[in-house]
C-alpha cells in the first residue's frame, strides 16, 4: 500500500492521511476508554506518556527531515517562552482534560464536549474584545454545533 500512496499528489496524500488522521483519534477515544474503566490506568501517567512518546516520535521525524535546525526555536527567548506556554496550557491542558473526561465518563460524551471548544473560545474570545463576533465566526460556531448535534442524534 505505501507505495500506491507515495504516487498520488499531494492533494490525494491530503485527503488520505486525514482520513487515516481521524480514524486513529476516533479509535484512541475507545481505546483510552476501555484502558481506564477496565484496566484502570491512571490518567495523569497516560497523558505523560502519550505525550511524551508522541512529541518524541514529532522530533525524530522533523530531525531526519530538518536536522539540527528543528532547535532554532530555542534561540529567540520570546519564542521558547511561547512554546513553553502552548506546550504546558495547550497541549497538556487539552489532552488532560479530554481524557480526563473519558476517564469520568466515556468517549462519546468527551468528544462531543471537545466539539463544543470552539464555541467556548469564540465566546471567549468576543468578550475580551469588547465586539460582536464576526460572520464568519458566528458559521463556525454554528456549524460546530450542528455537526455536534448531528453526532448526538
Amino acid at each position: 500500500m505505501g507505495k500506491y500512496i507515495l504516487s498520488l499528489d499531494n492533494r490525494s496524500k491530503g485527503f488520505i492521511l486525514v482520513i487515516v488522521a481521524a480514524l486513529f483519534w476516533g479509535i484512541s477515544g475507545t481505546v483510552s476508554q476501555y484502558m481506564f474503566q477496565q484496566l484502570h490506568i491512571n490518567t495523569e501517567w497516560f497523558t505523560t506518556c502519550r505525550l511524551l512518546l508522541a512529541g518524541s516520535l514529532l522530533l525524530i521525524i522533523a530531525f531526519k527531515n530538518e536536522g539540527m535546525h528543528i532547535f532554532d526555536i530555542w534561540k529567540q527567548k520570546s519564542d521558547a517562552f511561547k512554546l513553553v506556554i502552548f506546550g504546558i496550557v495547550g497541549m497538556i491542558g487539552v489532552q488532560y482534560t479530554y481524557l480526563t473526561a473519558i476517564a469520568h465518563g466515556n468517549a462519546a460524551t468527551a468528544t462531543v464536549l471537545q466539539y463544543l471548544g470552539p464555541g467556548l473560545v469564540t465566546m471567549y474570545y468576543v468578550l475580551i474584545a469588547k465586539r460582536l463576533p464576526t460572520l464568519k465566526e458566528l458559521l463556525a460556531v454554528f456549524s460546530a454545533l450542528i455537526g455536534t448535534f448531528l453526532l448526538v442524534t
